[in-house]
């Protein structure tokens, strides 16, 4: 294989991939309950994965009311004499 079919075959593969994993993303998105596509059906539990998500959420929001918090008690300034 020359130079010019590895740089083809590696950015088809590349491509096809980065396809199917925002595909999947998109799909995990939707919220759906059931899926039909190709012969494939699949059906989800779409009430956990909210509740999954909401977890997420929180605790992400925690953890920025956590840094804000820490970041107010950073005093920028003259130094104190001890």
């Amino acid at each position: 294989m020359n130079s010019e079919q590895q740089i083809f075959w590696t950015f088809f593969i590349t491509t096809v991939c980065g396809f199917l994993l925002a595909l999947g993303r998109q799909m995990y998105k939707s919220k759906c309950k059931e899926i039909e596509c190709c012969c494939l059906r699949i059906v989800r539990d779409v009430q956990g994965e909210e509740k999954y998500d909401e977890m997420q959420l929180q605790s992400v929001g925690n953890r920025d009311d956590i840094e804000s918090t820490a970041l107010e008690n950073i005093h920028v300034g003259t130094p104190r004499k001890v």
